[in-house]
């Protein structure tokens, strides 16, 4: 199974972001970037949905930039999952450390289409 990591730090998002991931991938979740950077060392993850306002602390481009820091990750998908859609903050987010955008609020089918998009078979 597919290893996904979920940074998202409002636990009804996280929650129903994990409830329509759970039946085909296995999904870890954390609410701060630096539980994100943390994770990602003990683990290897084939897709990160980023929040991009964590509330407090790092932001998740702050996050997306320190993840691809290591060699393991340079090429990891990170989906920036996010509220922000106003002109140009996709542009920003593709160009600051994410791979793919997704706006909220979304479809179950339109993250399950993207995610499968996203890894190779």
């Amino acid at each position: 199974m597919r290893n996904i990591l979920l940074v998202e730090n409002d636990l009804i998002n996280s929650m129903i972001i994990k409830n329509y991931l759970i039946n085909d991938y296995q999904v870890d979740t954390v609410v701060t970037g630096l539980e994100a950077i943390e994770k990602s060392l003990e683990k290897q993850y084939d897709v990160i949905l980023m929040d991009i306002n964590l509330g407090h602390g790092i932001d998740g481009l702050v996050t997306a930039r320190k993840i691809r820091e290591k060699e393991s990750y340079k090429n990891t998908p990170i989906v920036a999952v996010t509220a922000f859609a106003m002109d140009g903050d996709k542009e920003d987010f593709l160009k600051n450390g994410c791979t793919h955008y997704i706006s909220k609020p979304f479809l179950k089918d339109e993250l399950l289409g993207l995610i499968k998009r996203i890894l190779p078979k």
